[in-house]
């Protein structure tokens, strides 16, 4: 897409975002153009922050952050192109341990106060959506008869244009489907299949978001799957 048309479809949303339609006074239409010039002028801000922030993780191109994102990198982490992340209401943290690697997949998209720490590995794919204070955790860092005993280490894989709704946990040993979705407030012990919805504490399935998928699989199946 050319700059040109990029631009006029900012404006687009925007004007949807501010009047649910187009401009339709000069006034309207200078006001619009402002706020794109002012999103613009954030925009590098950010790209500027990513650089501090992000500067001892290895990224890709135009990578941004908003707000005081908190790294702890004795690990590997891999930010993906056109990466972003929000730590402006709630602070995001990602730790990666000695020997433990986060990966983060192109385009995809972090809110604010999200927590993904790693003691092993941790790979989010490409166009994911990770909604507001989301935990990632591929440890319980310790035994839960014995404090000083660790609990073992499992990683965490999610796979490609994966939505994982505001305050839902993610625990070690996970792996997450293409396509899922994971509802707000979910616990999730076990794996996802591609295309599924799950949710509750612990997660469980409730239905398939692309029916042609697994169109004729029996829901007490697909149950003990996710139980």
């Amino acid at each position: 897409m050319k700059i040109t048309e990029r631009i006029k479809e900012r404006l687009r949303v925007l004007s949807i975002d501010y009047y649910d339609r187009a401009p339709q006074t000069t006034g309207e239409n200078i006001y619009i153009r402002w706020v794109l010039v002012k999103h613009l002028s954030n925009g590098i801000i950010d790209l500027l922050n990513a650089a501090i922030r992000l500067r001892n993780c290895t990224k890709g191109k135009m990578v941004t952050v908003k707000g005081r994102l908190k790294v702890s990198g004795r690990g590997k982490i891999i930010i993906g192109d056109n990466c972003r992340i929000w730590s402006h209401i709630g602070t995001t943290q990602i730790s990666a341990g000695p020997r433990a690697t986060i990966e983060i997949g192109d385009n995809t998209f972090i809110n604010a106060g999200t927590i993904i720490t790693s003691r092993r590995h941790i790979k989010i794919g490409k166009n994911c959506h990770i909604a507001n204070q989301v935990i990632m955790m591929d440890d319980d860092f310790h035994d839960v008869g014995e404090r000083s005993a660790t609990s073992g280490k499992e990683s965490i894989i999610i796979g490609d244009d994966v939505w994982i709704a505001t305050r839902a946990t993610i625990l070690k040993g996970v792996t997450i489907g293409e396509g899922a979705v994971i509802a707000a407030g979910a616990v999730v012990t076990k794996d996802v299949l591609p295309f599924m919805m799950v949710g509750g504490v612990p997660a469980k399935f409730i239905r398939f978001t692309y029916d042609k998928v697994l169109p004729k699989v029996r829901p007490v199946n697909v149950l003990e799957i996710s139980a």
